[in-house]
């Protein structure tokens, strides 16, 4: 089982010290696609229809503000990409502090980010790219491994975990495939990740650290995540059927499958409640014809 083994020192998404982190500096396109196509794929469900950076004065994203410890977790959700120029957000585990600036992610010092995690599209070629590549967001890096494929949807699955070899990420973006061409992997050091940043939180459909400028476009729905790093057949069990795997009813930790505008309550009874992060929502997305 190979994966992809992050040193020390390594670069970030350069465009959050520089042109994109000012105001214009980042080319923000429009979040194209058709909300029909969308319907058409899935009938019967609900979720939340995020409108892309370019529809977004300042930020669009809902947070848990006590989240779950970063290491062990496993993730699972459903996720429709339309596409846009520059960066996407499916989820952060991070610093969350409110400066909404390059001092969020780089907390420790003016060079260095820790503890945080994500996985998403990532621009080809970056910082403005129309084509984008699955990848792991950690450690001030961004591995990439597959294509993205837009107006189609994706069952996906991120889960890290920590032992004697490092901190472990996994990230299948196309379930219920599990090879290695659907897959990005990587391993840090163990020195990764063992301080809390000054206000964790786990968020969903943008960037604390630049809010506005790496929206979601497309839909997310269907969102389980567990305390616990999952093995592959119970993620499989899991992405068919929530709950019916012992290890997953015993470490469910937030559970919505069809969230709404107006609804991002947990329904897994652990009373896991996240809020929305100032007053943009997304729309209310329904594949009921």
């Amino acid at each position: 089982m190979s994966s992809t083994i992050l040193p020390l020192k390594t670069t970030r998404r350069q465009f959050l010290g520089a042109a994109a982190m000012s105001a214009g500096g980042l080319a923000l396109g429009a979040c194209g696609g058709s909300d029909d196509a969308v319907r058409a794929a899935t009938p019967g469900i609900h979720g939340l229809r995020f409108p892309g950076s370019a529809g977004v004065s300042r930020t669009m994203r809902f947070r848990f503000s006590s989240p779950l410890a970063i290491y062990p977790a496993t993730y699972i959700w459903r996720a429709y990409p339309i596409r846009q120029a520059g960066y996407y957000t499916a989820f952060f585990w991070g610093n969350d502090d409110g400066q909404g600036n390059l001092k969020t992610f780089l907390w420790v010092n003016d060079s260095t980010a820790d503890t945080y995690y994500g996985a998403h599209p990532y621009p080809n070629p970056p910082p403005n790219g129309t084509s984008h590549d699955w990848e792991i967001s950690v450690r001030q890096a961004d591995p990439v491994n597959g294509a993205v494929v837009y107006d189609r949807w994706y069952a996906q699955v991120f889960r890290a975990w920590s032992d004697g070899l490092g901190k472990h990420h996994d990230f299948y973006w196309d379930l219920p495939n599990l090879d290695m061409r659907h897959r990005v992997s990587v391993t840090t050091d163990g020195s990764y990740g063992n301080r809390n940043p000054p206000a964790p939180a786990l968020t969903w459909g943008d960037a604390p650290w630049n809010p506005g400028r790496e929206v979601w476009c497309g839909v997310l729905r269907g969102i389980q995540v567990y305390s616990a790093v999952l093995s592959t057949s119970d993620i499989l069990g899991e992405a068919r059927a929530p709950l019916s795997t012992s290890a997953g009813a015993a470490n469910i930790w937030y559970l919505n499958l069809n969230p709404t505008p107006t609804d991002i309550s947990d329904k897994s009874g652990r009373g896991h409640n996240p809020e929305w992060v100032g007053r943009e929502r997304p729309g209310l997305w329904t594949g009921a014809s």
